[in-house]
């Protein structure tokens, strides 16, 4: 039937009919490479074998180690400190009192053969106080030789120093005590301050 001798309604029937066909051939071939996908999608994930889930240690790298000169024992006080390299003195000990009205000490505070030392007092605000304390020292020599100073007692106004030498030449070991606090008790006295300094280097 040529499209020439139909009239229009047939010719329109004709279009619909195609479209339909057209696509109903589309939806065919879309579904057909859907399945074809997910076919060969399904076979390769039946193919896969998947790897095993054991893990390798894992390597700790062997701890190192810096090699240091042996450590020589001495017995105590035979190390002596450096001496200062400089004229400054080199503080080694500082205390303050509890309270304003309480002594400031050092007690048993190692020092060291030929090295000199001076012990100094002052008031916490810089005043001029009226103190008064004591101090000892003690020393061990070769062949066990003690020698115990003290207690020496002092007084006087902040600042105040005290020159420490030894009591013994080159002694084996050295300690030294210090105490101080007012004189006055009535006057609400500042906290006091007492450092110990090696004046070596001086």
């Amino acid at each position: 039937m040529a499209l020439s001798g139909m009239n229009s309604r047939e010719k329109t029937l004709i279009a619909i009919l195609a479209v339909i066909i057209v696509i109903a051939l589309v939806g065919i071939g879309v579904l057909i490479a859907k399945l074809l996908v997910d076919g060969g999608a399904d076979e390769q994930a039946g193919s896969i074998t998947p790897a095993p889930t054991t893990t390798a240690p894992v390597e700790t790298p062997a701890p190192t180690a810096t090699l240091v000169e042996n450590p020589t024992l001495e017995a105590e006080g035979e190390v002596p400190l450096p001496t200062p390299a400089g004229a400054e003195p080199v503080r080694v000990v500082q205390a303050e009192s509890p309270a304003p009205l309480l002594p400031v000490l050092i007690t048993n505070q190692a020092l060291y053969a030929g090295h000199r030392y001076r012990v100094e007092i002052v008031a916490a605000d810089g005043s001029a106080v009226a103190i008064k304390g004591s101090w000892s020292q003690s020393a061990k020599g070769a062949g066990a030789q003690i020698e115990v100073s003290g207690p020496e007692p002092f007084e006087g106004k902040t600042p105040f120093t005290l020159e420490v030498k030894s009591p013994l030449e080159n002694p084996t070991s050295w300690s030294i005590n210090v105490s101080a606090g007012p004189q006055d008790l009535l006057s609400q006295p500042p906290k006091l301050v007492l450092t110990l300094w090696d004046v070596s280097g001086e």
